[in-house]
This record gives C-alpha cells, sequence and structure tokens, in this order.
C-alpha cells in the first residue's frame, strides 16, 4: 500500500483516467509538465506504484488523500477564524496581508486549483474532492481510472510565490 501522508511526504495522489497504467502516467506527467500553480524542481512517477481502480486498497487511498485536503482546510479555516473572520460579512473587511492569503488558500483548496498541500487531487474533475456521480462511475468502470502517485522535489514557483 502507499505510505500513509505525513509532513515527509512529497508526493501529490491523482485520479486519472485510461486504459492503461501508461495513460494514466501520461495524464498526470501532462499535468504536472503544464500547470503553472506549482512547478517542482523535479518530479517522479514510478509506475510500480501506479494503481487501477481494482485495487483493493483504491478506495482508501481516495479516502485518505481527501480527508488529508480536508484537514487541511479546516487548519486554514481555523486561522482564519482566529484572525477575527467568524462571519460572511466580516469577508469585506478582510485584513489585507496573511489573512487574505489564508482565504486565498483556502479558496484554492475548494475550486480545485492545485498547490503544494494539495494531497489528493482528482484530474478527471480538476478537483482536490471526488463527486458522487464520477465516484458512481468508478465503481462500475474500476478499471477505467488510476492512483499516481506523483513524487516531487523543491517548489521551483507556486501562484502565491512566483519565482520562488
Amino acid at each position: 500500500m502507499i505510505t500513509p501522508y505525513d509532513d515527509n511526504d512529497h508526493h501529490h495522489l491523482f485520479l486519472a483516467t485510461g486504459s492503461s497504467l501508461i495513460q494514466a502516467r501520461q495524464q498526470a506527467a501532462h499535468f504536472m509538465n503544464t500547470t503553472q500553480l506549482v512547478v517542482y524542481q523535479s518530479t517522479t512517477i514510478k509506475d510500480e506504484e501506479i494503481r487501477s481502480g481494482s485495487w483493493k486498497h483504491f478506495w482508501v487511498e481516495i479516502e485518505t488523500g481527501i480527508a488529508a485536503n480536508r484537514v487541511f482546510c479546516n487548519t486554514l479555516l481555523q486561522e482564519l477564524q482566529e484572525t477575527g473572520l467568524t462571519e460572511l460579512e466580516d469577508l469585506l473587511a478582510i485584513q489585507r496581508g496573511y489573512p487574505s492569503k489564508l482565504l486565498h488558500i483556502l479558496t484554492h483548496m475548494l475550486d480545485g486549483f492545485i498547490g503544494t498541500d494539495s494531497v489528493f487531487y482528482n484530474l478527471v474533475e480538476d478537483s482536490h474532492w471526488l463527486s458522487e456521480p464520477l465516484r458512481t462511475t468508478i465503481q462500475q468502470n474500476p478499471e477505467g481510472y488510476w492512483l499516481v502517485p506523483v513524487w516531487h522535489g523543491p517548489v521551483t514557483s507556486s501562484l502565491l510565490h512566483p519565482g520562488k
């Protein structure tokens, strides 16, 4: 099984489609090579770690990745609340700087922009989550879906930190 997520892990887990492992790898590699949202010094995909939708731990891995994304979102929300943001109306008066950056990162997690803190990323729906219709589709056709771990080196640049 893929190792549990923790601070020492340096990878994203992608949900990809394809009739083969090769197509799934190519989809994840293409995404990483073309996204401007986050750029790493290096990325590695190990074919022996790619798993099809029929793998017995497929759903556990997805749920583990989504749970990690949710924990990160909850941490951001808690930090936002600690800055004084407690009501929706407070958004209009949010302090520029750290509080607004927290909100910015949270909205990226919610709307599907990959970032350095993304654990699970759904390439099919361009999302950190998994919709019920897609879950049903995968259950009906598991051989067309793949989990692709993408290991990465240090961040070269990201949307929030260009040219880092």
